[in-house]
């Protein structure tokens, strides 16, 4: 009590009772003993248990950490960029896009790293899962004879994260480019360029008179497809794999090479600030490869035809050599940059060619330049070819090929009246025809060169004043040569 309540209050009981002792019993302690021994026990076993199960859960927690982790710093040890996500600080996120690719594609370039419950790094959204390629294939006629390169997807290297992270960034560079090529496509109807069942389809021609039959046209098919429908199977080469293949890759180069300028024109000082709207320039994609599929075909159609010219005059004996210029860029490989790469690729190509014809009496043989020049930016259209010849007009440029077989027919066969006339007095050639007139008479003799469709039409026919022959390019050489013919005909009868 306090000593303020002591007085007061005077101290007293209240109470009192008298117990008796109760004596010891042994065996309720040990019962008691036992019961507190077990109660111990099972509250140690269970802080046992408890920190067991958070030891194995700590231990697990680490081992999908450390999975998780050592996944992360390889895609970030092999260059790919890993930031934290816009919205979701907490989250980390790879780059994989490209910064100067349409909007739309340039936001889905950014994937969260979600991690599973084992520790396996998932890529947000599905990224690589369904994943696209752009396939190019070559047809002729009703049959594809080349088709580009698909990527490999049974190796089981395919299915790590690199390789899903590889997969979401070449899917979406593809699905971009196949999206710039349709833009394009529609500014270029007027080329022959048009879309059917999600498939752009390019002419190789741009002229439609130096088209084949339609059984040998031939036209450039791009279309993009699921990973999952690529066939695991190793395919039958074609003959035309490996240009649909430098096809593919010519239009991803231009892509690329599209996003050096968007980035080059985003380094530069803006324009003034203006009410009007800015639109998205088309890129310029699918017009370079439109001039080298031109090119190529013109080539090939000059080249063949040039074959077909020296297998007619061999078989009329007269010497002939060629020289074709079979399509091989190799200009574009002595680029130092890629952006010279680009740019001469984007320039008009050009290619050389030349015939020389040996004439009987005379030392030097007379040769034809045939230099072709094709783009198809303004303001030049298509093909042009300047042909260069020892007889007649020295310097003409030809825009179609059947131009031409005609001006090369008609100067071979200037070439070799000219050789005639050389040796003859009192007769005159027409350059024009190939046509010898001698003065004061109505004798003629003229060289006439014909090439058809059909090459087992060619003939060169020599007429005299009183006599005609012929020979065909499958003669083989069967009569006397042309120059023999001459000689017995023209010369020793003048």
């Amino acid at each position: 009590m306090s000593p303020h309540l002591k007085q007061f209050i005077k101290p007293g009981t209240l109470a009192m009772d008298v117990w008796q002792n109760v004596p010891l019993d042994k065996e309720q302690e040990k019962v008691d003993d036992t019961i507190a021994r077990g109660w111990r026990m099972q509250s140690l076993q269970a802080s046992a248990d408890s920190l067991l199960g958070a030891a194995t859960r700590l231990e697990n927690d680490v081992r999908r950490e450390t999975h998780y982790w050592e996944q992360v710093l390889s895609v970030s040890d092999k260059g790919w960029s890993i930031s934290r996500l816009p919205r979701e600080k907490h989250n980390l996120g790879v780059r994989f896009g490209f910064l100067e690719a349409l909007g739309e594609f340039r936001d889905r370039g950014l994937a969260a790293l979600r991690s599973d419950d084992d520790g396996n790094v998932l890529l947000d959204k599905g990224f690589g899962n369904n994943s696209k390629v752009l396939r190019v294939r070559i047809q002729k006629g009703d049959n594809i004879v080349g088709v580009s390169q698909m990527p490999d997807v049974s190796a089981e290297s395919e299915a790590t994260l690199e390789a899903r992270i590889r997969h979401a960034r070449d899917s979406l560079y593809e699905e971009e480019l196949f999206l710039e090529i349709i833009r394009e496509s529609r500014s270029l109807a007027s080329y022959g360029v048009d879309m059917r069942e999600s498939t752009v389809r390019l002419p190789t021609r741009l002229s439609s008179t130096a088209a084949s039959s339609t059984s040998d046209a031939q036209e450039v098919l791009i279309d993009l497809i699921p990973l999952t429908e690529i066939e695991t199977k190793p395919q039958e080469k074609q003959p035309e794999d490996k240009w649909a293949q430098t096809i593919a890759l010519a239009l991803r180069l231009f892509l690329s090479y599209t996003h050096r300028e968007r980035l080059t024109r985003r380094s530069e000082l803006p324009s003034p600030m203006s009410s009007a709207r800015k639109d998205t320039p088309v890129a310029s994609i699918m017009k370079p490869v439109l001039t080298l599929l031109q090119h190529r075909s013109m080539l090939d159609d000059i080249g063949a035809y040039l074959e077909r010219i020296k297998k007619l005059l061999d078989a009329a004996s007269v010497d002939t050599t060629i020289e074709t210029a079979a399509f091989d860029p190799a200009l574009l490989r002595s680029a130092e940059t890629i952006d010279s790469l680009m740019q001469r690729g984007l320039t008009p190509l050009h290619s050389r060619m030349k015939m020389s014809l040996k004439i009987a009496h005379l030392s030097e043989a007379l040769e034809f330049g045939i230099e072709m020049r094709t783009s198809i930016s303004p303001p030049a259209f298509g093909s042009a070819m300047l042909v260069t010849s020892p007889i007649g007009l020295s310097r003409v440029e030809i825009p179609e090929m059947a131009e031409l077989k005609d001006y090369l027919n008609t100067a071979i066969a200037n070439a070799l009246g000219y050789g005639i006339a050389d040796k003859l007095a009192n007769w005159s050639l027409n350059d024009r025809c190939g046509i010898l007139t001698r003065t004061n008479s109505n004798d003629k003799i003229s060289i006439e060169v014909y090439g058809d469709e059909n090459a087992a039409q060619d003939s060169l026919v020599l007429r005299t004043p009183r006599e005609r022959f012929e020979w065909k390019g499958e003669d083989e050489m069967k009569q006397n040569g042309f120059w023999e013919m001459v000689k017995q005909h023209v010369w020793d009868g003048a």
